[in-house]
């Protein structure tokens, strides 16, 4: 059985880029940054500290 257990967007906005990640425990929350890198780096520490 499969069980969704977040949804992650990301965009550009010019120079910018924003995650928008939701989870069902931690909801919405958005990360930006000036690379894609950095907005990744971000989403996977929230994400190690909601699932670890």
């Amino acid at each position: 059985m499969q069980e969704l257990i977040c949804n992650i967007e990301f965009e550009r906005d010019g120079e910018n880029f924003i995650a928008k990640l939701r989870t069902e425990m931690g909801g919405l929350r958005e990360f930006s940054g000036g690379s894609f890198d950095a907005v990744l780096n971000q989403v996977m520490l929230d994400l190690e500290e909601e699932f670890l």
